[in-house]
C-alpha cells in the first residue's frame, strides 16, 4: 500500500511540475486559439486527481486491512499496456504522416479492438464508436476551438 500512496503523491507532484511548466509555455496571439495552456492543464489537473484518488484508496485499503498480495500486473495485463503505449506512438506518428482525417478513424478502431479484446469485440459496435470519436473530436477542434487539424505529409 506505501507503494501505491508514494505512486499517488509522485503523480500530485507530477501534475503540480506540469501546470508550472505550462504556465511558463508564451501564449498565442491569435484571438480565437486557445493557445498552448488549454490541453496540458487537462492533463495535469487529471494527473493530480488520479493521483490523489490513488493516494486515498490505498490509504482506505490500508486503515481496513485489505492489504493484498496480488502482483501489480498480471503478464497479460503488461503485453496489453504496451501495445496500446504503442498504438499511442503509432498514432502520433501516423497523424504527421497521413493527417487526422486518416489516422483518427483507423487508430480509434485499433484502440477499441485492443481494450475490448477478442471475446467482445464488434465490428459494428467499433465502427459507431470510431464515427462517433472523429464526429466529436472533429467538431471540438474545428466548430468550438476553431483550430487546425494536423495535415499529413504524404496527403
Amino acid at each position: 500500500m506505501t507503494k501505491d500512496i508514494s505512486l499517488g503523491a509522485f503523480l500530485c507532484a507530477l501534475g503540480l511540475a506540469g501546470i508550472y511548466l505550462t504556465a511558463q509555455v508564451p501564449s498565442s496571439t491569435f484571438t480565437d486559439d486557445p493557445g498552448p495552456h488549454l490541453f496540458p492543464y487537462f492533463s495535469c489537473a487529471i494527473l493530480i486527481l488520479c493521483g490523489f484518488g490513488m493516494a486515498i484508496t490505498a490509504r482506505g485499503r490500508e486503515v481496513r486491512g485489505q492489504d493484498s498480495q496480488e502482483p501489480f500486473m498480471k503478464p497479460t495485463e503488461v503485453a496489453r499496456s504496451a501495445l496500446l503505449i504503442g498504438l499511442l506512438v503509432l498514432y502520433g506518428l501516423s497523424l504527421w504522416l497521413v493527417g487526422f482525417h486518416i489516422a483518427t478513424p483507423i487508430m480509434t478502431f485499433a484502440f477499441y479492438a485492443c481494450i475490448a479484446g477478442r471475446e467482445r469485440l464488434s465490428i459494428l459496435r467499433g465502427a459507431i464508436y470510431t464515427a462517433a470519436v472523429y464526429g466529436a473530436l472533429y467538431l471540438l477542434f474545428i466548430t468550438f476551438l476553431h483550430s487546425y487539424l494536423p495535415e499529413g505529409q504524404v496527403f
